[in-house]
């Protein structure tokens, strides 16, 4: 290339409709809708002396938006250290930062009968005299602590601050007892996370009191959701990988050990062959829907926690093409909930989280895909957002099934998580360590029938990037890949169509053995200890 361009950005070759009836080229512009739809939840808020960025104010949000958001933007941690900082004794985290008008701060309100009423228990919310802000836990959330930890790794890779890890590693280490061990949090017949019956990993039961009573009361139906386990189990695993960055290798042993272990409790009462069920009840109530084969949306989530085979992967994957093909919708493999139920807290079926088409499930669809052996489809995933975000003019929340937008929730979670997708699925960077220090780059834009593609992925809060230039030449059959940035450790794995087959590798014009990689029927030629501004040209027949 004649000229280098700073940031992030992932730049094809192949774009016909550029100018006119651009709603068909969608790769070409993914990235900059899926920032514009980040940027629109992002906000300061002023706690007193300090300044918080959110995106979005509530910590899921901003932590599974972080996926995009690392990219992008220079600060991770104001709002996360806030939290950190004001952990609970008990070892919970607050979750939500709100003004104290809104309900969602945790301050008290009157009810319409005159009765005072908070949205969630005493404890979970807190307060600080002659703040414009309250922090506030929903007390019947089973998720919070795992996507700390989740969070905590992405900012770490990110940032490479290894003081700011080894100073909040005990207190993610706290969240993580407090989840397994308190009884209101662990069940420990089955030795798994519970909750109240909520949809998926949602926020309200169903109760109209829900709307503005999210404490757990004695009488609330519980059950064990599958998401909050196999997040936990995520979270055990980088748990491990940090500690033993840090040399605390007794400590990562033993979460490994705990992930095992839960990974065969998890597998053994929640997965019925094809994906996870829905609900397990511990307090039996008839919705009217079998919960055992009821696809829930933390099933795409699944497909990327690592505690999955690929095979047990491909089972969740072709269970949401199947819905596409029993439905017909041009998004219809994304709905959130399938089978919905009747009713649940007044929501008929296909409304919100019963069962509406969620772009956020696109994105860990597709990026499962591309791990899978699936990349076509994965592909297929990204074009049919893009499009859809082109004739629209955004990206919505959520779709009703004939593709309305019924709003509900921020755009920049299913911006990020399509980015994600695209950034590590489609161009394939993935940072196996911190700082792109040791990275294995897969790209598959050949799934996309893309000749050239041009990658930068920046961590804008440190400066760290990977870049590559990728370029297949259809007369030759010549595949060209390009690093251009330096790591300590680099594996490239190229992506060969299934019409193809190589037949010589050179890095840095010599002729070298690489070796070949199947992942179900996919085929990847792989160079592994790949160096930095090595040029790596694949031949095939």
């Amino acid at each position: 290339m004649k000229n280098h361009l700073p940031g992030s950005f992932v730049a094809v070759g192949k774009i016909p409709y550029a100018m006119t009836s651009y709603h068909k080229d969608p790769l070409s512009l993914l990235f900059g809708m899926c920032a514009g739809a980040m940027q629109w939840n992002n906000r300061v808020f002023l706690y007193g002396d300090r300044m918080v960025r959110v995106n979005l104010n509530w910590i899921r949000d901003y932590m599974l938006t972080l996926k995009g958001f690392r990219y992008t933007e220079r600060d991770l941690t104001s709002f996360p250290d806030l939290l950190l900082e004001k952990q609970h004794e008990k070892g919970f985290f607050y979750e939500i930062i709100a003004p104290v008008s809104d309900l969602h701060s945790g301050r008290p309100f009157q009810s319409r009968d005159g009765r005072t009423i908070q949205i969630s228990s005493p404890e979970c919310c807190y307060y600080e005299e002659g703040m414009d802000f309250g922090l506030c836990r929903l007390e019947l959330e089973a998720d919070v602590e795992y996507l700390m930890v989740e969070g905590a790794y992405m900012i770490w890779q990110a940032t490479g601050d290894d003081a700011w890890l080894e100073r909040n590693l005990p207190r993610l280490e706290k969240g993580l007892r407090y989840l397994t061990s308190d009884p209101l949090r662990w069940d420990s017949g089955y030795g798994l996370v519970k909750r109240p019956r909520t949809l998926d990993t949602w926020d309200f039961l169903d109760r109209e009191s829900s709307s503005h009573e999210r404490s757990v009361f004695p009488d609330d139906p519980m059950g064990i959701f599958h998401g909050d386990n196999t997040g936990l189990f995520n979270a055990k695993l980088l748990m491990a990988r940090m500690l033993r960055f840090l040399g605390k290798d007794s400590a990562a042993q033993r979460h490994e050990e705990e992930a095992a272990s839960l990974r065969e409790r998890i597998m053994k009462n929640l997965w019925n062959g094809h994906f996870f069920r829905h609900f397990l009840p511990l307090d039996p109530v008839d919705y009217g829907v079998d919960e055992a084969q009821q696809m829930s949306l933390s099933n795409a989530y699944a497909l990327n926690r690592g505690i999955l085979t690929l095979e047990e992967r491909r089972h969740i994957i072709d269970a949401y093409r199947a819905m596409r093909e029993r439905y017909g919708g041009e998004l219809d493999d994304f709905r959130n909930l399938e089978p919905p139920y009747p009713c649940f807290k007044g929501m008929k079926a296909g409304a919100y989280v019963n069962g509406a088409l969620a772009p956020f499930v696109a994105g860990q669809l597709a990026l499962g895909a591309f791990e899978s052996g699936m990349e076509e489809y994965g592909v297929d995933i990204l074009n049919r957002m893009g499009c859809k975000m082109l004739r629209d003019g955004k990206i919505a929340f959520l779709y009703d099934w004939e593709g309305n937008d019924i709003g509900g929730g921020p755009r920049c979670w299913c911006g990020a998580e399509l980015l994600n997708a695209e950034c590590s699925g489609l161009a394939g960077v993935v940072d196996q360590e911190k700082l792109f220090r040791k990275v294995m780059i897969s790209p598959r834009f050949a799934a996309a029938g893309e000749k050239r593609a041009h990658v930068r992925l920046e961590y804008t809060a440190s400066g760290a990037f990977a870049e590559y230039d990728y370029r297949f030449d259809p007369e030759k059959c010549i595949f060209r890949f390009e690093l251009l940035s330096r790591h300590e450790q680099t594996t490239v794995r190229i992506y060969i169509p299934s019409n193809l087959s190589p037949c010589a590798a050179r890095i840095n014009r010599k002729e070298t053995p690489v070796r070949t990689e199947r992942v179900g029927t996919s085929l990847y030629v792989v160079a592994d200890s790949f160096p930095s501004g090595g040029l790596l040209e694949i031949v095939c027949r």
